[in-house]
């Protein structure tokens, strides 16, 4: 599966990726806001091999973004996909990727492909409260807060915002 958006592809990640996915997920200042991640070559290429067992069942897509350069830059995870109520995560940029045009592209084309492609009416996700930026942008697209935890806040995104709202983001980020 490859998603095509504005300029970017989504290719389901491989083995191959593990070094690239440490390299994000350990970055000093990308960290402070996701989960830890091993910094073990093996132990991701285990943790990909058991994910691709999920991916044939449907249960979870793991995706890296690449720009029309040929750069891979980022990541993207779909997940809970078997629960009726999917959630998307783990987006995270290469440190330094400069191009945030594309990195906005890769989270409206998840967004897209949860809501309008596999017909989802919602699509959950949460954000670490301290990652304001973070957060501000998310809200542009106006999601319901579900709740909040010490740490997180849990976010509802329905299909029909989605839908109302995407033009006037994408112009509003010249994409």
């Amino acid at each position: 599966m490859v998603i095509d958006y504005k300029g970017i592809k989504l290719r389901l990640v491989n083995e191959e990726d593990a070094s690239f996915i440490i390299v994000l997920r350990n970055d000093e200042k990308k960290s402070k806001f996701i989960s830890k991640t091993s910094t073990d070559i093996e132990a991701q290429k285990k943790w990909i091999s058991d994910y691709k067992t999920r991916e044939k069942a449907g249960q979870e897509y793991y995706f890296i973004a690449t720009d029309d350069n040929g750069e891979d830059f980022a990541t993207y995870r779909l997940y809970k996909i078997d629960s009726g109520q999917p959630e998307i995560g783990s987006w995270v940029t290469k440190p330094g990727y400069s191009n945030v045009k594309n990195s906005i592209k890769v989270d409206v084309a998840v967004k897209n492909y949860v809501l309008n492609e596999m017909n989802f009416e919602t699509a959950q996700f949460e954000v670490r409260k301290q990652n304001f930026s973070v957060n501000n942008y998310h809200k542009l697209f106006q999601p319901e807060l579900i709740r909040s935890d010490d740490d997180n806040h849990y976010y509802l995104l329905k299909k029909e915002i989605f839908n109302n709202i995407l033009p006037g983001i994408l112009k509003k980020f010249k994409i």
